[in-house]
């Protein structure tokens, strides 16, 4: 269900930033006994593959379950094979392992896409044929699917462009999944509305560097950036009733040196890009049902700017977010799908193969998935993580006297977050006391600790601050409701 913040006199304050350390292969993200949960990486990342290629793409997606399914088209020097992971709510290791299946495209295939439908969980990918010299439709696009944690071998699903390439991937209306192709060095993609759907062929104002699909409701919304640009708008198209209409360009954004990004979530389509202008700061835009509304910063201002982004959403509502940042891994609650709280952590080694990838579950643990260079190719990690508690604020007023409360957005996650109460006296007025309380019961300290709270219940954040002026003393309350995050 769509996020509501349903606080008094509610702004937004600046996101929180933080970096978790991580050297090497260890994670320090854990906090000290009895302290509230850190955002971030939670554990030690799990080594998926070492020394393999990882030029055909790797993803991840998490069932409302909470079940991860991480997918990689690894390359070790007999050809480019499927891999999958599955990680059980609380896993800490693949269950049975890493699996395997032959790609149907050992020097080809590329694009891979964890899709999840209802009920189903589909790798989707690309591969080249010995066919695909002789004609412009003879490559194809291949699925295997994932059955009580069990992966099929894979089967060849539908046409693809000759030597193209697979841009997307994405579930449609009615359990289909729709497919983004490339013809090669074409100005064009090819659209695919479903496995053995009519293919449309779009022609686009420049070469695309990339292009993403997502849907609001029946509406297929694409968004596309320029091949080897910074400062191109993104651009988008939309779809409904077989009919696309022409590309225009989200003003004041750049593609920047970060791919755009786009997701689907429950309260609508979102696209990420960079602010139009050197300091590349990402900014976000919704979907009103015919365009995108006019960009706004997220609240990431970190000096090193994101070079890529995954945006995923999952039931909570919410958007989350992975970035490259300086060999950072940053990762972003949009609680509102429009401001975010940060958290950082080193990747380990020096981000190579592909762009970190992210799956989320409501209650706000995930994994992040990313590779890193090697001595003789790349190592493919993925970390238990955490997202971050987003700050807010509400006022109130009692003659002339503010009082400001800094308390959780919603959803919160299982972390510690502070919280503060503070006043401002009017002229002849002092501040003598504050005080806050969660529920009616009374608050010490300056930090809630989301994990102690239950899973996707309401909770009502009061503080209040008392003004002297004489013999007067006059209290003054602010309240903030929120929500925590529901499980799993």
């Amino acid at each position: 269900m769509p996020v509501s913040f349903r606080m008094l006199a509610a702004t937004a304050v600046a996101a929180a930033a933080m970096t978790v350390p991580f050297s090497g292969a260890v994670a320090t993200a854990a906090a000290h006994a009895g302290a509230a949960p850190r955002p971030g990486l939670t554990a030690a990342p799990i080594t998926l593959a070492t020394g393999t290629t990882l030029a055909g793409g790797y993803d991840a997606a998490t069932t409302a379950a909470g079940t991860t399914y991480i997918a990689w088209l690894g390359d070790t020097g007999t050809g480019r094979i499927v891999h999958l992971c599955v990680l059980p709510a609380g896993a800490t290791a693949c269950s049975g392992g890493v699996q395997s299946t032959p790609s149907l495209g050992t020097s080809s295939a590329a694009g891979m896409h964890v899709i999840l439908t209802p009920g189903k969980v589909t790798l989707v990918w690309s591969h080249d044929t010995v066919k695909s010299g002789s004609g412009p439709e003879n490559s194809k696009i291949a699925t295997a699917t994932v059955q009580n944690g069990t992966l099929s071998a894979a089967h060849d699903q539908e046409p693809a462009p000759s030597f193209g390439t697979l841009m997307d991937a994405a579930p449609g209306p009615g359990g289909s999944i729709w497919t983004v192709s490339q013809p090669p060095g074409a100005e064009s993609l090819q659209v695919t509305p479903g496995f053995g759907g009519k293919q449309v062929n779009l022609a686009l104002p420049y070469m695309p560097g990339s292009a993403q699909l997502a849907f609001a409701g029946s509406t297929a919304v694409l968004a596309i950036q320029q091949a080897g640009m910074i400062t191109q708008p993104v651009s988008y198209a939309s779809e409904q009733g077989g009919k696309w209409t022409a590309f225009k360009q989200l003003a004041n954004t750049w593609t920047g040196p970060a791919n755009l990004g786009l997701a689907q979530t429950t309260s609508g389509v979102r696209v990420l890009a960079s602010v139009d202008n050197s300091d590349y700061s990402p900014v976000v835009s919704r979907w009103t049902g015919s365009s995108f509304s006019p960009p706004q910063l997220t609240g990431d201002k970190n000096s090193c700017a994101p070079s890529s982004h995954d945006p995923v959403a999952d039931a909570s509502g919410r958007m989350a977010d992975i970035s490259n940042e300086c060999e950072d891994l940053a990762v972003a609650n949009l609680t509102d799908t429009l401001h975010a709280a940060v958290v950082r952590f080193p990747s380990g080694g020096t981000i190579a193969g592909f762009q970190p990838q992210l799956a989320t579950a409501p209650r706000g643990h995930g994994w992040a998935v990313w590779s890193i260079e090697a001595t003789n190719g790349d190592n493919l990690l993925a970390g238990p993580v955490l997202l971050p508690g987003r700050g807010v604020s509400a006022q109130a007023t009692g003659q002339g006297n503010q009082v400001k409360l800094t308390g959780p957005a919603s959803c919160l996650p299982p972390v510690g977050i502070a919280v503060k109460a503070a006043g401002t006296p009017a002229a002849g007025w002092t501040v003598t006391s504050s005080s806050l309380a969660l529920d009616g019961t009374a608050l010490s300290g300056t930090t809630l600790d989301g994990a102690t709270l239950t899973a996707g219940t309401s909770h009502t954040l009061t503080g209040t601050v008392t003004f002297t002026k004489g013999g007067t003393h006059l209290p003054v309350t602010a309240t903030l409701k929120f929500t925590s995050c529901p499980n799993p």
